[in-house]
């Protein structure tokens, strides 16, 4: 009876309630908002998204033209004009061509300007192109963040499946343990057949490496986790909060082509790449109109100085320059055929991506019922190995069972807690996902 009484408490302890842990607490919401600023992922696509706001403040630049600092040191063979010759180096009819300013050492500085008036569409094509792609930089950042939060979500709950199942496995090989403890006291007294306690030592040393894989396991989670976030785990690993709540029912399943819709018009990658098609077709612009004339004013002010001149001499230029494209080995026109095949290999991405993001949805849609199923099967193997697990070992109290039910019975009641676990944690991950290939970002409060 005392026998009984003390395996009826133990059974009634909760199977999936873990130890007490001293360990860091680390709840799912810091998880996420710490790998939301450390992650070596998002840290790269943040930098990627802010290196292309910078082209495009340099694509904006080049409307204001260009002003260039100009330097030289000349020594010539034989003494040359320190200045380009004009009309008013001959004001003063009784001055020769010997008494202009001739030198072998030269010095000339100044500035020159060039400020572009018409460029063929370059500027306007080079505007919109570095802003779109800004705007998908932003859009793959934005993206990937939500990737990454769902794989922390995803990774944290595989830490906390590891936790689960290896607390049911303590308290499975608790269980073994004080069973073959008790068997091992029958065998002295003749109340039990020796092979029934080798029996029971038997399952008690796989329970005993069963845990220590699952500890291992726990710990790779962890690990994983903290990847995720940019860090590495604590020495006495994470004291993760639960979440172990079951979706309640919300409304009926939106029509598959509705959800579809809604991924094809919200998702951030889709959106990068159609920007990227949108980039492909400013650049055969751009090709098309490098055919076109280029105007622009140029101009400079130098100063010459030189040994034999006394102070500097000054000149100055202003010019309106007008260039038409004739011919450059029929360079343009392999341009333009470059960029109508990369358009259409573009359009080909679009559409790529638009069927990859379909059938991520049907994916998920399918992830979801067979998880829901899963949940319901695991729930009823969770009860049904509780009860089959106390009535086998009642039984073998009353020396009508078998050892080899009841340690059957033991193996399926802790495959039962560990397939709810798995099942419940697989329905929230396949939600998690169903909420990212959507675009659906109000499911991120899960």
């Amino acid at each position: 009876m005392r026998l009984a009484l003390s395996v009826g408490l133990l059974l009634a302890i909760p199977f999936a309630a873990p130890p007490a842990r001293a360990a860091t607490p680390l709840t799912l919401a810091e998880a996420e908002g710490r790998a939301e600023s450390a992650n070596p992922r998002l840290a790269s696509s943040r930098l990627e998204a802010e290196a292309a706001a910078r082209r495009q403040s340099q694509a904006r630049a080049r409307h204001f033209g260009q002003v260039d600092g100009i330097a030289s040191y000349d020594n010539y063979e034989s003494p040359r004009l320190v200045r380009p010759i004009s009309i008013e180096l001959f004001k003063d009819p009784a001055l020769g061509m010997a008494q202009l300013p001739w030198d072998r050492n030269q010095t000339h500085y100044g500035l020159a300007f060039q400020l572009p008036l018409l460029a063929g569409g370059a500027l306007h094509e080079g505007d919109r192109s570095a802003a779109l792609a800004r705007s998908a930089a932003e859009k793959t950042a934005l993206f990937a963040r939500d990737e990454v939060k769902t794989s922390v979500r995803k990774a944290y709950r595989n830490a906390l499946l590891a936790r689960h199942a290896l607390a049911a496995a303590r308290q499975y090989e608790a269980a073994l343990a004080k069973d073959e403890g008790d068997a091992r006291l029958r065998v002295k007294v003749g109340a039990a057949a020796p092979v029934d306690a080798s029996k029971l030592t038997y399952a008690l040393r796989g329970a005993e490496a069963q845990v220590a894989e699952l500890a291992s396991q726990e710990r790779t989670a962890q690990a994983y986790l903290a990847a995720l976030m940019g860090e590495e785990p604590p020495a006495d690993g994470w004291d993760l909060a639960d979440v172990p709540d079951e979706p309640q029912a919300g409304p009926p399943a939106e029509a598959a082509a509705q959800v579809t819709a809604q991924a094809l018009a919200g998702r951030a990658d889709l959106a990068a790449v159609r920007d990227a098609t949108l980039i492909a077709e400013s650049r055969k612009r751009l090709a098309i109109d490098a055919f076109g004339p280029r105007l622009a004013v140029e101009g400079n002010v130098f100063w010459h100085r030189a040994t034999s001149v006394s102070g500097s001499l000054e000149t100055h230029e202003i010019a309106v320059t007008l260039r038409l494209p004739l011919f450059n080995g029929l360079g343009r026109i392999h341009a333009v055929h470059e960029a109508e095949a990369s358009l259409a290999a573009a359009r080909e991405r679009e559409r790529g991506k638009e069927l990859e993001v379909a059938a991520q949805v049907v994916e998920a849609r399918g992830r979801i019922e067979a998880a829901r199923a899963q949940l319901v099967a695991g729930r009823a193997q969770r009860e049904l190995g509780h009860e089959v697990a106390r009535v086998e070992r009642l039984r073998l109290d009353q020396g009508t069972g078998k050892v080899e039910d009841y340690l059957s019975a033991r193996s399926q009641e802790l495959q039962g807690e560990t397939a709810y676990w798995r099942a419940l944690y697989a329905l929230q991950g396949a939600e998690d996902d169903m909420d990212l290939v959507t675009a659906n970002r109000t499911g991120e409060a899960r």
